[in-house]
């Protein structure tokens, strides 16, 4: 074990034998003379006690642990706005390394998850023992020195009630949570958004700036994953929906600028600038959504990317024929650009040939929609997503705008007959379920090029604002002009 210690992706391995010399001694013991299953939850039982995931194959007598550790950090290792330049490792203009700070930081963040590890370990290898010393064997005789089986039984129970949660105690323990919270005396927001190792909070808490970091600490408390807290202090009025340089003040956690981490979704991974780009980890069931949507062998054309998940989770999950990207904002192609370079390297992806194969299919285009699509072949694209940001006051039920009319213009006639459209708006609460109004602008679109065309689906993926939400509106081509 102490050989392993050192070890970054194999935290550690031993193995457990409590059977002696007389394999009838250990079924008694283990399983009561029946089965192995018996043996079986009671190592899982041990483990329970040190780690969210285990598994238990076999019957015994002898067992071979196996136990991996994450020490994988949620954030790159230097900026899409700046590839070669490391956050780590980098000089400042007068060639000093002011990276060292940063360095000496991360390696602190290692030794930290590889002490956990170990303590899991630790509590664990302590849980086989008591195993072993509840119910002795004579090694020498081969006979069941054995215990009482009463007793085993009781020991077993208390161990598993000390294990399991009843719903009655994970209310408590919700009801407990919230009282911490009130507890604290601080202006602790009742929820916010995670992005990697990022939390979000919507509004600067109130209260002086001491008091905003006690608020970020206690957040960071509650969640080891989470290693820095921001919060938004300004609207989301850029065109490319993001932030910008001064949209976000930390709270709490080593100083990071800009706020860049890596993001984990359904076992895909992407870059994120969080000043620079727009990103929405609520969006994550309706990307996994469209990605079952895509059949095989379908061209797929994503319009206003990102940060390019939903491409990522197309391109990994399905096995579409290509995975054509679109996306004007430079520093959220350069992190659709790390995101691929990572799916190249999950050989975890779902789809044939795994990320290798995945990536090997993306295809990305950076420059305006509006100059791009009408370079493209026409009538080429099974499916389109277009996740449409929201163009402030020019959307929306009092939006002065045109809808996103020029981008349905321009995207139409990309599409096959029978080919499918995602189309992403924004609506009051008092035209849903409906959304008569967005209906009207396809319509309006189609029948501008002679298309007919029929909605599969309309819902609401997302609150916006108070009373406003994203709508999605997925429709069919049903008949396109005659040559």
């Amino acid at each position: 074990m102490a050989l392993a210690r050192p070890s970054f992706k194999n935290v550690g391995l031993t193995s457990w034998n409590v059977g002696g010399e007389s394999e009838d001694v250990h079924n008694s013991y283990i399983s009561g003379g029946s089965n192995g299953n018996n043996n079986n939850n009671k190592v899982t039982t041990a483990a329970a006690a040190s780690f969210k995931n285990q598994q238990c194959k076999g019957g015994g007598p002898r067992y071979l642990v196996a136990i991996w550790g994450d020490e994988g950090l949620d954030m790159p290792l230097s900026l899409p706005s700046a590839p070669r330049k490391g956050l780590f490792y980098n000089c400042d203009e007068d060639g000093n390394e002011s990276g060292v700070v940063n360095a000496e930081w991360l390696a602190q963040l290692v030794n930290e998850r590889h002490g956990r590890n170990w303590k899991k370990i630790e509590r664990f290898v302590d849980a086989m023992r008591g195993l072993e010393e509840d119910c002795p064997v004579d090694d020498v005789g081969g006979d069941d020195v054995g215990c009482d089986d009463d007793a085993a039984a009781a020991k077993t129970s208390g161990m598993m009630d000390s294990l399991t949660l009843t719903n009655e105690q994970q209310q408590q323990n919700e009801q407990g949570n919230k009282s911490a919270r009130v507890l604290s005396g601080l202006p602790i927001p009742r929820s916010y958004d995670v992005v990697g190792d990022v939390a979000i909070l919507n509004n600067l808490p109130e209260g002086d700036e001491e008091t905003q970091k006690k608020v970020g600490e206690w957040i960071m408390k509650k969640n080891k994953a989470i290693k820095i807290v921001v919060a938004r202090h300004c609207a989301l009025s850029t065109e490319d929906r993001s932030p910008g340089s001064s949209g976000l003040k930390q709270l709490a956690g080593h100083p990071r600028d800009p706020i860049v981490t890596s993001h984990y979704e359904y076992g895909i991974k992407c870059v994120v600038d969080m000043n620079h780009t727009f990103f929405s980890p609520r969006m994550a069931p309706e990307r996994l959504r469209l990605a079952q949507q895509v059949a095989r062998g379908e061209r797929v054309l994503v319009v206003f990317a990102g940060v390019g998940m939903d491409a990522l989770q197309i391109a990994a999950r399905t096995e579409a024929k290509e995975v054509l990207v679109i996306e004007r904002n430079a520093i959220a192609c350069e992190c659709i650009r790390r995101g691929k370079l990572m799916l190249s390297r999950n050989k975890t992806a779902p789809c044939p040939g795994s990320g290798k194969g995945a990536s090997e299919r993306m295809r990305i285009l950076e420059g305006d929609a509006l100059e791009l699509l009408p370079t493209l072949e026409k009538e080429s694209y099974d499916r389109i997503v277009a996740p449409r940001p929201k163009e402030g006051s020019l959307d929306g039920d009092l939006g002065t705008g045109d809808a996103g009319m020029s981008f349905l213009l321009a995207m139409l006639p990309l599409l096959k007959s029978k080919g499918e459209v995602h189309w992403y708006d924004f609506a009051a609460d008092h035209e849903l379920p409906n959304c008569d109004r967005t209906r009207k602008t396809l319509e309006s679109a189609c029948q501008s090029l002679g298309l007919e065309m029929e909605i599969i689906h309309v819902a609401r993926v997302g609150s916006i604002a108070k009373r406003q939400w994203r709508v999605c509106v997925d429709f069919r081509i049903v008949a396109k002009p005659a040559a």
